[in-house]
Parts: C-alpha cells; sequence; structure tokens
C-alpha cells in the first residue's frame, strides 16, 4: 500500500490500482509479445492514469474541503479513485461544484496535455497528431507509434494523458451512478427509483455502444454499475 499527503489530503493507493491500470493498458499484450514499446506503452499509461485519477479526485477533495470543510483523503482502488468527505456541511451549490469540479479537474489537465503537444511539436505535425489523438476512442499505444515512430516516450505520455483524461472525464458525466454524472443527477431527482431507472437505462445504451467497439474492460465496467443501480432500484422505497 503506497501512502503520500498531497496539499496536506492524505493519499493511499493499493495494489490493485496498479493492476488493473496495468491490464487497460495493454499489459496482457505486452507479455505475450515481450516487445519493448508495448512494455514502455503500458508503463507510460499506467503513470498517465495515476496522475489523471489523483488530479481527478484533488479536485473533488480540494473544492469539497474549500467549500464544506470537514477532513478529506482520497483512495485509489481497482476501480478507480475515491475522495472521502466527513464532517463537511454542503447546500446543493456546494455540493454540485464538488462532483463536478473531478470531471473539470480531468478535462483541465487533458487541456494543458493539448498544449504541450503543440509546445512541444511543430504546428502541422501536432495537428496530425491531436487529430490521432481524439480520433480514435481505443487504440493500442504500438499502433499509434505506427504514425509517429520518433519521440516514443514524450509521446506515448501525452497521448496516454489525451485520452484518459478526455474519455474518462466524458464517460465520468454520464448520468450512471455512481459516477460523478450520476451524483449530479441525484442532486435534482427526488425519486431514487427514477434516479436508477436512468442510470440502468444508460449503462444499457453505453455497453450496446461499447460491444460494437470491442471495449471489454469499459463493458464490465458499465454492466457492473447496471447490477448495481438494479439492486439499488430493488431496495429503493420511491
Amino acid at each position: 500500500m503506497l501512502r503520500f499527503t498531497l496539499f496536506g489530503i492524505p493519499v493511499e493507493v493499493e495494489p490493485w490500482f496498479w493492476l488493473v491500470m496495468a491490464f487497460i493498458g495493454g499489459g496482457f499484450a505486452a507479455l505475450q509479445s515481450s516487445s519493448p514499446d508495448l512494455y514502455m506503452g503500458v508503463v507510460l499509461f499506467m503513470l498517465a492514469g495515476f496522475i489523471s485519477i489523483l488530479v481527478h479526485e484533488l479536485g473533488h477533495a480540494l473544492t469539497g474541503w474549500k467549500l464544506g470543510g470537514g477532513t478529506v483523503w482520497i483512495r485509489l482502488w481497482a476501480f478507480g479513485g475515491l475522495a472521502y468527505q466527513q464532517g463537511g456541511r454542503f447546500d446543493r451549490r456546494g455540493r454540485c461544484a464538488m462532483i463536478l469540479a473531478g470531471p473539470g479537474a480531468g478535462l483541465l489537465l487533458a487541456a494543458l496535455s493539448i498544449v504541450a503537444v503543440f509546445v512541444i511539436f511543430p504546428m502541422p505535425e501536432a495537428l496530425s497528431r491531436l487529430s490521432i489523438y481524439l480520433r480514435y476512442t481505443n487504440v493500442p499505444h504500438e499502433v499509434m507509434l505506427r504514425f509517429f515512430p520518433e519521440n516514443k516516450p514524450i509521446y506515448g505520455f501525452l497521448n496516454s494523458m489525451i485520452w484518459v483524461n478526455v474519455w474518462w472525464s466524458m464517460l465520468n458525466l454520464l448520468p450512471v451512478f455512481p459516477l460523478d454524472g450520476g451524483q449530479f443527477m441525484d442532486q435534482f431527482v427526488k425519486s431514487r427509483k427514477a434516479m436508477h431507472k436512468a442510470s440502468i437505462i444508460t449503462c444499457i445504451v453505453v455497453v450496446l455502444l461499447m460491444l460494437s467497439n470491442n471495449m471489454t474492460m469499459g463493458i464490465f465496467f458499465f454492466a457492473y454499475f447496471a447490477y448495481q443501480n438494479y439492486m439499488g432500484y430493488q431496495q429503493a422505497r420511491s
């Protein structure tokens, strides 16, 4: 268990976090091929994932601490990250701001990574790279390197930073409880059954879209969220 403090906030990183990041980043493919480029891609993705999820949770934690007070701490685990808030007092506006601060921090990090592309590479090449970053939703690191084989470490890192923070932030904003979009929806939907029902419908749509793109890990996550919301729907009184 990795433990440290950042901006006065205790952070815990569980071993399962690194294993899941390695799997999403193509760890199995790297083991099967033993390609140095693939191993590099996995490590760079794990680093980008760690930074991105930590920044996301810091967005929640710092905003929650500033607006509501109390005690905050962060845990990175197998399913991403959690920002805990104990003893804070929020009105609806403050709670909504805290919820949206996570995806907002991620999108800001994506914007900074895009700016870094234009700083590091000449304009025509930067535009070409950026079009590839945003055109594809699930392109392995080794495929991306075929477009631009030079500058592998910085290219792989920026690719992962942009991919993670753009697509994961957008998925996190979907109206699916307990994602940030679902928690935001929960602030305005009075009926718990209606909230869970909307989450289930959204999960089904997302899973169908991911099936057409062979996004195995995403299918697993949203199927799990659908199950969670189905159980919540059964237990809700109204």
